[in-house]
């Protein structure tokens, strides 16, 4: 598998067209054969697709205290429940499969949130994913991420992946083509020690993953630009909480780089962790 430069992943591998389908950032490549999502299939991606709408939770919490923890369930039935209404508005959200690592590291994140406004190491690394979040924007993230812990509303691996569902029988028609079914689905099996972190900002573009495993191309790709539009269909009450998309971009920022600084690093020859190669495309 070949590094590409940040140049080279937006030119080669993003399509303008938005499509209704959000999976897992951790679904990084796709065969072209692949039975649910092969040949062209473009989508959007998230960390921890479904659950990833989590975050929403703590980006509420941030912008008004105990607007999510008043609301008395827990991480996993909230991203549930978001999935859900986004389904009916036409968003599909997928749950990733069981060897997913942003369910089977929920709570290693979220502790990791939790500490992250007292961590330079991950600030700096929170940076690369959004330069203009400031410190004080990160403490009172982890502010927030500690008040949920705090009311016992984080969720374990096993409790997500108990409420956590795809539609079972998702009809996606992109460009025209046959009805495809989408699952959930399960992890790639592509090499983790040749990754390329990527938060994409833009909206209304897709990851055309067909492409990417044709070149031999790895990605953990957000896009983030699609946090707009998710933002405009979640419940009122949601949405009148998290105070704007900026919001919770930091939010999202703050995940990402608690798993890129802690989670998913690379170990080089001397046997020092380091965060993989970040591009932020504005």
């Amino acid at each position: 598998m070949r590094t590409p430069t940040p140049a080279h992943f937006p030119r080669q591998y993003i399509v303008d067209h938005l499509l209704g389908l959000i999976g897992c950032m951790d679904r990084r490549r796709v065969s072209p054969d692949d039975p649910h999502l092969g040949n062209d299939r473009l989508f959007q991606q998230v960390r921890g697709g479904r659950y990833g709408l989590a975050s929403l939770a703590v980006a509420m919490e941030v912008y008004r205290r105990g607007s999510f923890t008043d609301l008395n369930i827990n991480l996993a039935t909230f991203a549930q429940n978001i999935g859900s209404t986004l389904a009916k508005k036409g968003i599909i959200t997928t749950k990733h499969g069981p060897n997913c690592g942003g369910i089977k590291e929920a709570l290693t994140i979220h502790n990791g949130l939790v500490h992250s406004g007292e961590d330079m190491r991950t600030y700096r690394t929170v940076r690369q994913f959004k330069p203009d979040i400031t410190k004080d924007d990160l403490a009172e993230i982890a502010d927030a991420a500690l008040r949920i812990r705090t009311a016992r509303k984080t969720s374990s691996p096993a409790v997500i992946n108990a409420k956590l569902a795809t539609p079972p029988a998702v009809l996606w028609t992109p460009d025209g083509a046959d009805s495809t079914r989408t699952p959930h689905v399960d992890l790639d099996p592509t090499n983790h020690d040749e990754v390329w972190f990527v938060a994409d900002y833009r909206p209304d573009v897709a990851l055309d993953r067909a492409a990417a495993h044709k070149d031999g191309y790895g990605a953990y790709y957000s896009s983030l630009g699609a946090f707009e539009k998710v933002l405009a269909n979640v419940p009122e009450y949601v949405a009148n909480n998290v105070g704007g998309v900026e919001n919770w971009w930091n939010t999202e920022a703050a995940h990402l780089g608690v798993v890129a600084a802690s989670v998913i690093t690379h170990v080089d020859e001397n046997g020092v962790r380091h965060p993989y190669p970040i591009d932020a495309i504005a």
